[in-house]
């Protein structure tokens, strides 16, 4: 699962790197820590307007919804990639609503005990690509007007280290390997293809992650700021130091 993230660069470094211009530049604001259950935005790039960037609502909004959508009482923020074709509220995206949704780092919850005790601590980490990189994670989307889109982050069972990290989950959110975003973008693929991409799509580059302050759980606490993803010591002895460990 992945219900918070960051997007830390500028729009003319985002311009650059995706090759691709901002719908509404003056929505767009770099962020440190959004969390799903907020009001922040999400930027994705959808298959139906695959050269621009598209602002969207973190919680995918189904056709079948009759009423507003901030009473879907579902929280769709992240589908499971096993599920989406056999899901009412994920298989229409699935055939022609994927999207790539940017970011350059999240947050997953390690939960600790300590020997001798049943106390569980939970401690998120901050996981990037290396020099904290622009990536995509396989998303979905839905509009439920012509210019309003839901998204939700497409997620796999964690591989073994992720799942060291994310130990009560253990699932991953699916980041796009570079020489896929565009496929998982093209209009042309059947149910198949896309299964296979699944399957096969999930960064070949080697993740960074360290821990950062619990700050990011406390209510009323702004962490929407630099000092969100400064590493911190870990309670967990085994997964070492504040420094930054490698997934891979």
């Amino acid at each position: 699962m992945c219900n918070a993230t960051s997007l830390t660069k500028e729009a003319e470094q985002i311009r650059k790197i995706s090759k691709r211009t901002f719908v509404y530049p003056e929505v767009y604001e770099p962020y440190y820590h959004i969390n799903a259950f907020g009001d922040k935005l999400l930027h994705i790039i959808p298959q139906d307007d695959a050269k621009r960037i598209w602002p969207a609502d973190w919680k995918l909004i189904p056709d079948f919804h009759q009423g507003a959508a901030s009473e879907f009482p579902y929280h769709t923020y992240n589908a499971r990639s096993e599920d989406i074709f056999t899901s009412n509220t994920y298989k229409k995206s699935a055939e022609t609503g994927r999207c790539l949704i940017l970011a350059d780092g999240f947050f997953e919850p390690h939960t600790y005990v300590k020997p001798g005790t049943k106390t569980e601590k939970k401690q998120p980490y901050y996981i990037t690509l290396p020099n904290q990189k622009l990536f995509y994670f396989a998303g979905l989307f839905n509009k439920i007007d012509e210019e309003l889109y839901t998204v939700t982050i497409l997620t796999l069972d964690a591989n073994e280290t992720m799942a060291q990290i994310h130990n009560a989950k253990k699932r991953m959110p699916l980041i796009l390997d570079e020489q896929f975003t565009e496929s998982w973008i093209d209009p042309s693929l059947n149910e198949k293809q896309i299964k296979e991409l699944i399957n096969v799509s999930f960064t070949n580059e080697a993740l960074d992650y360290y821990p950062v302050t619990n700050d990011i759980y406390k209510r009323g606490v702004e962490t929407n700021k630099p000092e969100i993803l400064k590493p911190v010591p870990a309670i967990d002895p085994e997964m070492g130091g504040p420094e930054q460990g490698s997934l891979f």
